[in-house]
């Protein structure tokens, strides 16, 4: 892979698969044919069966738990690493520089 931000057309199958891990792909694909076919049912004019609703509402759902999981366990979604997901432990620390204090002994007085 050669640049993660090119276009989608760039990418190998090889390189779908090591980005994207097998359960959310097969979650995703699953999701993706319910969709297709409470479509095809509203293309015709008629409202899809109650157990495509049912199916949608549980494989949303199950999906959503995977990309959770994937992403709490530091998956493969995780391996490039972005400046605003770093932990606090990984985020470098500077000190501010203090103010100066004259030393000359004259103060201002109000």
């Amino acid at each position: 892979m050669a640049n993660p931000l090119s276009p989608i057309e760039d990418l190998t199958d090889h390189d779908i698969d090591r980005m994207v891990p097998p359960r959310i792909m097969r979650l995703t694909q699953h999701l993706h044919n319910l969709i297709y076919i409470r479509f095809f049912y509203e293309n015709i004019g008629q409202q899809p069966p109650d157990w495509i609703k049912g199916e949608m509402a549980r494989a949303q759902t199950v999906l959503l738990e995977q990309l959770d999981r994937e992403n709490a366990q530091g998956g493969a979604f995780r391996e490039v690493e972005h400046e605003a997901r770093k932990s606090v432990q990984e985020r470098s620390r500077e000190l501010e520089s203090r103010a100066e204090v004259p030393h000359s002994g004259h103060r201002r007085r109000i």
